[in-house]
């Protein structure tokens, strides 16, 4: 058995130096958008990254996203659950550049009592503009998302996340989970209410039906529609080594070519829905992606 394992985490390894080559421009200027490549692990240290200046400016020149979750040494060694961080990297014509950090604001007990499908959190999405706000508050403020606390029953009371400006308070829209007997689904709706997005998951992919472990080692596709036609792609990403012994994960969203800044930053946090939904849970617990109160 020892043989076996061992065997399987040298393969595992080979892979990972095929799938996340060394990239030797430290700024990541001219990096690839595709499959085969991922930004630096965050709990390396400090990293030369790209910044940004104006955010819906960048987004609107954007072909798309990759989103890292942080790996959380402390959820390892203790198996409490931690609030989550995510980072995010904007695919502009020069490459991939640094744009925001997500921090999880969460009560303690809600996260020890409550699932991740159903408890209330808020997300602090802050603009870094310099290697200094990686790490604190320092960075401004550009959006806040919450998501209420929602006894879910089939068709009733279905989570949501709704998405604001920091500085105007004006809406973007929400995010919405609605109930499907099998595939993994997301709607991403205007201010007005109007559905702008469907979001699915087919559940016959290899990684969502056979088994929580699979879920780590394969890609998992999320097509984007618009009113019915594929027009993108949001991917769960095969994991690290690091993020496979945790519950992080990391997603790769391809924009509609016509989406507006604000649709682009809707179908991001419509990502972390998809975290928080579908993934966010032990990877010893038994593999259901609809909870029992379903």
């Amino acid at each position: 058995m020892t043989i076996i394992i061992k065997r399987f985490v040298i393969i595992k390894i080979n892979k990972l130096k095929n799938m996340y080559p060394v990239v030797s421009d430290p700024n990541l200027t001219g990096a690839p958008m595709g499959m085969d490549y991922m930004p630096p692990n965050m709990i390396n240290g400090p990293q030369n990254f790209v910044f940004i200046e104006d955010p819906l400016t960048e987004l609107a020149q954007s072909s798309g996203a990759i989103i890292r979750q942080d790996i959380e040494l402390l959820e390892i060694l203790t198996g409490c659950e931690t609030q989550n961080r995510y980072h995010v990297f904007l695919q502009s014509p020069m490459g991939l550049k640094y744009a925001f950090k997500c921090n999880e604001r969460s009560d303690t007990c809600a996260r020890c009592c409550l699932s991740a499908e159903c408890r209330p959190l808020q997300l602090i999405v802050r603009h870094i503009i310099s290697l200094d706000q990686l790490s604190g508050d320092l960075a401004k403020i550009f959006a806040r998302v919450d998501k209420p606390c929602e006894c879910t029953c089939c068709c009733l009371c279905r989570p949501h996340m709704d998405v604001r400006l920091a500085d105007s308070n004006i809406c973007l829209g929400s995010v919405r989970e609605p109930y499907t007997c099998c595939d993994l689904d997301v709607e991403v709706f205007d201010p007005s209410g109007c559905l702008r997005y469907e979001i699915i998951g087919d559940c016959c992919q290899v990684g969502l039906c056979c088994g929580p472990n699979m879920e780590k080692l394969a890609n998992i596709r999320f097509d984007i529609l618009q009113n019915r036609v594929p027009v993108g792609v949001i991917r769960k990403l095969s994991s690290s080594f690091g993020e496979f012994f945790s519950k992080a994960d990391s997603y790769q969203v391809h924009f509609p070519p016509q989406a507006s800044p604000e649709e682009k930053m809707m179908l991001i946090i419509a990502a972390l829905m998809i975290d928080y939904q579908f993934f966010e849970k032990d990877n010893s617990e038994p593999h259901h992606h609809r909870p029992y109160y379903y």
